[in-house]
């Protein structure tokens, strides 16, 4: 088991690593951003409320409210108040954060390996949640290394930094994997639902906000690529 789940998190790490390396090599790789971010919102949306929050409920039941609120809260919040989740546009006031904002969305990486952690358990729905933590990992990339650039950082310094990002939702994953889930199945559902409650936080808060954003790519485009997300979910999950 550890072995496929440890091809799960090498194909994250590397796919996390070649996306946060782009914008050094190649400044218009921010024209990935738009399709990306919409076809995640889909992605995570239909992954929490079709695979990991029914799960969850067949192991917590009425209690599955608990690990859903915290999920949510523990990565809504701290992004509404504190700041450290890193936007995408070249003059957001989050750019002065710096490595405060490393610092934040790292920790939030480790969540949504956690996500993938806990969904390993689950043969019928992993895939799909290796697809929505990839593709949320992708925007996240490629806006870390444009906010690092925009704040100065030189681009040595910069790379060492995304290798380290890369590495934390395959930290988590493993962490998840082989420490929580065996403790008992109690802290599967919790996981489970700490994952949906996340991952509807980030879609929510985080990801569903930009699809009304104007920019070239356009708003027609970005909210047929979030249908196309809540697709991909609905329909890996019938035939996974």
């Amino acid at each position: 088991m550890f072995m496929n789940l440890g091809l799960y998190l090498f194909a994250i790490f590397l796919i996390t690593l070649a996306c946060g390396i782009l914008p050094l090599l190649l400044p218009s790789a921010k024209g990935l951003l738009s399709p990306a971010v919409a076809f995640a919102a889909g992605l995570l949306t239909g992954s929490a409320l079709f695979h990991l929050l029914p799960e969850s409920m067949m192991i917590m039941g009425p209690r599955t409210g608990w690990p859903l609120l915290v999920g949510f809260a523990v990565f809504y919040l701290p992004q509404k108040f504190v700041m450290t989740h890193p936007c995408e546009e070249e003059n957001c006031d989050f750019h002065k954060l710096g490595v405060l904002a490393f610092i934040g969305i790292s920790l939030h990486a480790m969540v949504d390996g956690i996500s993938l952690g806990a969904a390993y358990r689950l043969p019928e729905a992993i895939h799909i949640v290796a697809a929505a933590v990839t593709f949320h990992k992708i925007p996240a990339a490629v806006a870390l290394s444009f906010l690092l650039l925009a704040s100065g950082m030189k681009r040595g310094r910069i790379a060492v930094l995304i290798f380290i990002f890369a590495l934390a939702a395959p930290l988590g994953g493993i962490i998840t994997n082989h420490f929580l889930l065996q403790s008992g199945k109690t802290w599967m559902g919790w996981a489970l639902g700490l994952s949906a409650g996340n991952f509807l936080a980030i879609a929510g808060g985080d990801l569903f906000r930009r699809i009304h954003e104007r920019d070239k790519f356009g708003s027609g485009k970005r909210i047929a690529f979030v249908i196309l997300g809540f697709a991909v979910s609905i329909l890996g999950g019938e035939f996974g």
